[in-house]
């Protein structure tokens, strides 16, 4: 079965709750997803049974095909999508604390580089994405060159950051405990540095763009749904706080409306790029 959009991540629950607003505007408009989990894909029947997509482990969907287990990553994601056909192709960016066995964002620009028939949208992980700090430490540290018009904040002081993690004041849950959250602040001071040296619009590294996706009335409470019936409801902590983080999210992103953002991979020097008078 072909379909008409495809999602990677480590596991399934990752996918289904980052990508909630966008998969239920695919089920609505008829469209087909798949979501392929490399690692975990407990919860399968929970996504499938809310219509968010079909979920199959990675291995499973290979072993149908011509894929070949001892292939390097971008051999194998390469062929994968071309035998399922989607015209999208969606994996996660790598935000701060989100669980990545591969690097998706420089393994799937490399296998699709040579397969332009399709778009390559990298998701921010949630809740990880409500970590202000988080999305400008991942775009700096790949050296992103975004769009002169794209709103995008620095991070926070490093202090600032360090400070808020050796409290536990509004950290996401996945943090961890005292001793984790220590560990994790110590090990991020020279991202922050790198982060404050970045300058987005001169930036000489893989070129992106914003995609918002529209977050409707009823999402937030479908998502803590989801949460629930998936055993990942402390994550995203109370349904108050978590409103305030959107609605902070979507600022960043210049939005007065609450969004669910994606990252559209652009052509590499010397492809055909149709963004490139923008840039």
């Amino acid at each position: 079965m072909r379909f008409d959009s495809v999602v990677f991540a480590d596991t399934a629950h990752l996918a289904a709750l980052s990508c909630l607003s966008r998969l239920r505007a695919e089920r609505r408009a008829g469209r087909h997803t798949l979501l392929v989990a490399l690692v975990d894909s407990d919860g399968a029947e929970v996504i499938a049974d809310r219509g968010l997509g079909s979920v199959r482990r990675f291995e499973d969907v290979e072993s149908e095909g011509d894929g070949k287990d001892d292939q390097p990553w971008r051999e194998r994601l390469a062929v994968m999508v071309r035998r399922l056909g989607p015209k999208h192709v969606l994996a996660p960016l790598g935000l701060l604390g989100s669980p990545q066995s591969i690097d998706y964002f420089s393994t799937l620009r490399a296998a699709l580089s040579v397969d332009l028939g399709r778009d390559l949208l990298f998701f921010e992980e949630r809740p990880h994405c409500l970590v202000p700090e988080a999305l400008p430490i991942r775009l700096a540290a790949k050296g992103v060159r975004l769009p002169p018009a794209t709103q995008l904040r620095s991070p926070r002081r490093y202090s600032t950051f360090m400070l808020r993690m050796l409290t536990g004041i509004g950290v996401p849950a996945f943090f961890g405990g005292m001793r984790d959250r220590v560990r994790s602040s110590r090990g991020l001071k020279s991202a922050f540095k790198e982060a404050a040296d970045w300058d987005p619009q001169r930036a000489l590294g893989p070129k992106v763009q914003p995609v918002l996706e529209a977050w409707g009335e009823d999402d937030t409470k479908e998502l803590f749904a989801l949460a629930a019936e998936l055993g990942r409801e402390q994550g995203l902590g109370s349904m108050k706080s978590f409103e305030k983080r959107m609605i902070r999210h979507a600022l960043s992103a210049g939005s007065r409306r609450l969004i669910e953002r994606y990252w559209l991979s652009l052509p590499n020097a010397g492809e055909s790029d149709p963004m490139g008078d923008l840039y």
